[in-house]
C-alpha cells in the first residue's frame, strides 16, 4: 500500500510540474523553466570536483509572488531544502550544492539562478 502511495505522488509530482512548465532550464537539466519565462545564455564551470553555473530568466507576465510560489514547490519536490531569504537572495541547499535565486527586478520579472559548491 505504501508503494502505491508514493507512485501515486510522485506521477502527481511530475504532471503538477509539467502543466506549469514548458520544459526545463538550459543550464540546469533537472529544473523545469517555469511557463511564460525566457532564458538568457547561461554561464557555466563543471570539473570532477565542483560546478558552477549562472542564468538569468526573465518574464514581463510573471510576478515574483507566482514566480517564488512555482519554484518553492518545484524545488522543493525536486530535493532542495530553502534555508534562507535575505533580502533579494532566497538560498536552496541539496547535498553539497546551494541554488540562489535573486531577485534583480520585479518590473519586469528578472531572477538570476546561481549555482555554487555550499558553503563557498
Amino acid at each position: 500500500m505504501r508503494k502505491i502511495l508514493i507512485l501515486f505522488l510522485i506521477l502527481f509530482s511530475m504532471v503538477s510540474l509539467n502543466s506549469y512548465a514548458e520544459g526545463f532550464m538550459s543550464a540546469f537539466e533537472e529544473i523545469p523553466l517555469q511557463d511564460g519565462l525566457s532564458e538568457e545564455e547561461p554561464f557555466s564551470y563543471d570539473n570532477e570536483d565542483i560546478r558552477i553555473i549562472e542564468q538569468y530568466v526573465s518574464s514581463s507576465n510573471l510576478s515574483k509572488d507566482e514566480f517564488l510560489k512555482f519554484y518553492r514547490e518545484t524545488l522543493k519536490s525536486l530535493g532542495w531544502n530553502e534555508i534562507s531569504q535575505k533580502g533579494k537572495n532566497i538560498t536552496f541547499k541539496r547535498e553539497d550544492e546551494a541554488l540562489i535565486l535573486t531577485i534583480e527586478s520585479e518590473t519586469p520579472l528578472v531572477v538570476l539562478f546561481s549555482l555554487k559548491p555550499f558553503g563557498k
